[in-house]
């Protein structure tokens, strides 16, 4: 996957905003499960030892990249990883869809079709001109209630 321009402010038509945002999620979460992939399959392999800390300091800097700077509950900090991967599927996805609320909000929608058929929706928030990740949700397929996710 190519990274995207992060920096990107000016769009050509609201067709390729919605691409760029789309593809700013999906290469979110595809780093984000390449990190917690990588770090089970060393767990695998070394199964006493504790891997967490290589966890938090992979993941901040995506976090930090990909993420709004909001104050969150949790601390916006790596709290757990695991296998599946949090956003599993998503590189497969079936369905996307991508909703302009405002000309600073918006919403990022992905099916995937795995064993867990799970729905993710991202809200992204536009801030000095970058758009970046603001909160993220989760429900199986055919649920009616989103989950909030740590990101």
């Amino acid at each position: 996957m190519e990274n995207i321009n992060l920096e990107q402010t000016k769009f050509n038509s609201e067709s390729e905003l919605k691409s760029y945002l789309g593809s700013l999620v999906l290469e979110y979460a595809s780093k984000m499960n390449e990190i917690e992939k990588d770090i089970f399959d060393k767990s695998e392999v070394e199964p006493k030892k504790d891997f967490f800390l290589e966890f938090k300091q992979r993941y901040l800097p995506i976090f930090e990249t990909y993420c709004s700077d909001k104050q969150r509950v949790y601390g916006g900090q790596a709290n757990s990883f695991g296998y599946p991967t949090k956003y599993d599927g998503i590189e497969m996805f079936v369905q996307q869809e991508v909703t302009l609320k405002n000309s600073n909000r918006a919403e990022v929608y992905f099916r995937t079709q795995n064993s867990f058929e799970a729905e993710y929706l991202f809200v992204l928030v536009r801030k000095k001109g970058l758009w970046r990740i603001d909160s993220a949700k989760v429900r199986w397929y055919n649920e009616t209630k989103w989950d909030s996710m740590i990101l």
